[in-house]
């Protein structure tokens, strides 16, 4: 019973390890997340303006066709003029000309208004690309690093996980079943006895419960912490 009491230090310390590298593997992938974020949303601004410009040009398009659609039929309507024979067409004639005028007109001022909307968007398309490309060099340079700390603590994972297989299968199918159901409370859950008190809350055992903690015929618990208590080489 002693020498599988003893073991169970030894296990925890395991334990420790693992629990310690699982939490700083657990750390990784968020800052990655985050840094990653940061890229797609410099990437996502930058898009959103090309997407703009793209409209926009596709607008620009539309109204050139429009204005010279317009001055086409300006262009119809003044050769008409030789025609007129009567005030009433004249009229009818001049009124559609100044309609194709006005058009001409608003089609002119539209252009002018997508033109200085796409050049104050490029301006912004420029800006989002800097820093598109100072987000993403700055950050991807830490992903990186962050993937390859991840990757040797995956490795470091494996290695002691395979360390505490090995380690629990020379264990008391017992002891071990003991151990696995009171490691699940927090703290210390194995502590050695030191200068007759308990090494997890340092709280002083009587004489007599230090005296079968040391004979170790069976589990005995602090009643402070509850922990398993371990006799050991260094135990006073």
């Amino acid at each position: 019973m002693k020498e599988g009491l003893l073991q169970l230090l030894d296990l925890q310390e395991i334990d420790k390890e693992l629990q310690a590298l699982e939490e700083a593997r657990q750390q990784y992938p968020a800052e990655i997340s985050s840094r990653q974020a940061e890229i797609d949303r410099a990437e996502q601004a930058l898009e959103a303006c090309t997407q703009g410009l793209a409209e926009l040009a596709a607008e620009q398009r539309r109204l050139e066709r429009e204005l010279d659609s317009a001055k086409q039929r300006l262009k119809a309507h003044e050769a008409r003029f030789a025609e007129v024979t009567t005030n009433r067409e004249y009229d009818a004639l001049q009124s559609e000309i100044e309609a194709c005028r006005t058009r001409i007109a608003e089609y002119e001022a539209q252009i002018v208004e997508v033109i200085e909307r796409s050049e104050a968007l490029q301006q912004e398309a420029n800006d989002e690309q800097a820093r598109f490309a100072e987000v993403s060099a700055a950050h991807r340079q830490h992903i990186e690093e962050l993937e390859e700390k991840l990757a040797s603590l995956e490795q470091q994972v494996d290695r002691v996980a395979a360390r505490r297989r090995f380690f629990t299968q020379k264990l008391d199918a017992g002891i071990l079943r003991l151990y696995e159901r009171i490691r699940k409370k927090p703290g210390t859950r194995v502590a050695p006895v030191r200068k007759g008190a308990c090494g997890g809350c340092y709280r002083e055992l009587p004489a007599q419960h230090r005296s079968l903690v040391r004979r170790s015929e069976r589990a005995y618990f602090c009643e402070s912490c509850g922990a398993l208590l371990v006799w050991d080489a260094d135990s006073t």
